[in-house]
């Protein structure tokens, strides 16, 4: 370990002491698995002075029998194994683990067992030494046995024979297990399944799941140690008195990290038990990542509704709280509505102030948001307004002439017909009604000055309405392409340079289609004033001629 002098890693090591001299039992755990933390920044040095001292005075050998403290022994067990992590570099630290080593100097069974057992977790540089002397000497079965296990893994095939006649017999089976814990052994990996399979509730089922657990995530064996493991956990459902063995069994698939078995973890994070979730819900976050698992959660709440809120947001509290947050809202971001929805609720369930915070966040960005557009709404719909006035007044302005043309033209037909009564007192040649009938000229005037200015009309109201709609259709998909893009850029991930080009292009694609649909409806309009510019320059000859009373042709 790392030597750190700053007052922090000071006061991390007074820490660490204070908690393996405590009484919590839950803290000497928490203390021993933290010493091999690198990140902790704990002074070594200071560590070790503070375990030897304590070791040599306040519980050395025999003090439990003078004042008749069984926990005296007990809490030097765990000093022992704390020192030994830590004494790599330490001889004189060493030399005292190796002290306790002696079962004439320390008669503590246990003692001797987890000086052992931190001298190979802490892989001390005279280690093989070490344990070929302890396997010579020891008659304890428990310590003989890991002594034995370790110089198995040292491709000691007489050690590894030991191991495997050990295992098969049940009245050493306990002893051979306990040492697995500590140190895997790929030959007897085939044997502890077969006794976690079985599933059985005594202590060899414990041991044998804890051994499974420390198989290498890398070896050969980790897949078939994680369905055994997998099944073990499924059996056990529905026991609480089996729960801790469950418990292991969890933790194990967490050190094996192997993928396939996270859907058994998911569902374990529904259970009533807080310790199955705790385990549940960090090995799910070691085999697939933070982000991943808290995907996986999401996820199946999404699938599960408002029931199983609850018990994945309690789930989600054993995670870091800072990161689930700030997952948690970048899935409120992304994907179908219901996830979403669930991240959301999630979110809230998982409380503290970077929960809050988040929440708040979003709040404040979804009302920033809704903001802008409601004032880009107000822009165009005032701009929409205005072009709409200005038709407005072009087809008043039509509207007017057209209505002059009219009254032009009904005083032209009152002339007219006033001038052939005072001239010829006869209306029969004005209207043009002769030997060969048709509308004449009263018929071309009422076309020309009556029914053409109200179809004009009419089609001017429609064509207005046509170009309302397309304009109106137009800001709609133009509105849906800002909002896609809005939310786009409230996302945590960054927009590349390639989803900028797509959505420039799906505006462009836009506005191109809008202005194809105007030019299609400009060339209506046009196609339909020369269709009745032709009608019109086809009925006035023919009028005209019938009119006259004159056959056309020879």
């Amino acid at each position: 370990m790392e030597t750190v002098t700053s007052d922090h890693s000071l006061h991390s090591a007074t820490s660490l002491f204070r908690a393996l001299v405590g009484d919590r039992l839950r803290d000497k755990y928490k203390a021993v698995e933290a010493l091999g933390d690198p990140g902790l920044g704990v002074d070594a040095a200071t560590l070790r002075g503070l375990l030897v001292r304590a070791i040599n005075e306040d519980f050395c050998v025999g003090k439990e029998d003078e004042l008749e403290d069984s926990s005296i022994a007990f809490t030097r067990s765990w000093l022992l194994n704390a020192l030994a992590r830590v004494s790599r570099d330490d001889s004189e630290a060493s030399d005292l683990v190796v002290k306790h080593l002696d079962k004439n100097h320390e008669t503590n069974g246990w003692a001797r067992y987890w000086a052992l057992e931190g001298l190979i977790t802490g892989k001390n540089p005279k280690l093989d030494l070490i344990a070929r002397n302890v396997a010579a000497v020891e008659d304890d079965p428990i310590i003989s046995m890991l002594a034995i296990a370790y110089l198995g893994s040292l491709k000691d095939a007489k050690a590894i024979r030991k191991v495997r006649d050990g295992l098969a017999h049940p009245e050493t089976q306990w002893y051979v297990l306990r040492a697995l814990r500590v140190v895997s052994l790929p030959a007897t990996v085939a044997d502890i399944i077969s006794i976690v399979d079985a599933a059985a509730y005594r202590d060899e089922t414990y041991d044998a799941i804890m051994a499974l657990g420390i198989v290498p995530s890398q070896s050969s064996h980790a897949e078939t140690a994680a369905q055994s493991l997998s099944g073990c956990i499924v059996k056990l459902r529905g026991s609480p008195w089996k729960d801790g063995m469950r418990i292991g069994a969890i933790s194990g698939l967490g050190k094996l990290k192997v993928e396939s078995s996270a859907p058994v973890l998911l569902e374990e994070l529904a259970d009533h038990n807080p310790g199955v979730v705790r385990e549940a819900a960090r090995s799910m976050e070691h085999i697939l990542g933070l982000n991943v698992a808290i995907s996986r959660i999401v996820e199946a709440a999404a699938k599960g509704g408002s029931s199983g809120i609850d018990a994945f947001g309690r789930a989600l509290r054993w995670l870091n709280r800072e990161a689930t947050a700030e997952e948690l809202g970048a899935l409120m971001l992304s994907g179908a509505e219901k996830q979403r929805e669930a991240a959301r609720m999630l979110l809230s369930e998982l409380g503290g102030a970077v929960a809050f915070e988040k929440l708040r966040a979003r709040t404040d960005a979804m009302k920033q948001y809704t903001d802008v557009l409601e004032k880009a709404e107000q822009g165009v719909r005032s701009l929409f307004d205005r072009t709409i006035r200005e038709a407005q007044n072009g087809f008043q302005l039509a509207v007017i002439m057209d209505a002059m043309v009219f009254a032009l033209g009904i005083l032209l037909l009152v002339g007219s017909s006033v001038y052939a009564l005072v001239k010829g007192g006869d209306l029969s040649s004005w209207a043009g009604v002769g030997v060969s009938g048709g509308v004449g000229v009263l018929g071309v005037l009422y076309g020309t000055l009556v029914a053409k200015p109200r179809r004009q009309v009419r089609e001017s109201v429609d064509h207005l309405m046509r170009l309302k709609i397309m304009f109106l259709a137009y800001l709609r998909r133009l509105h849906q392409a800002d909002q896609a893009y809005t939310r786009r850029m409230l996302d945590d991930k960054l927009l590349s340079i390639q989803e900028v080009e797509w959505f420039s292009e799906v505006v462009a694609n836009i506005m191109d289609s809008t202005m194809e649909h105007t030019e299609e409806e400009r060339g209506r309009g046009r196609r339909q004033n020369q269709h009745v510019r032709a009608r019109a320059n086809d009925a006035v000859p023919a009028a005209l001629v019938e009119g006259t009373g004159v056959r056309a042709g020879p």
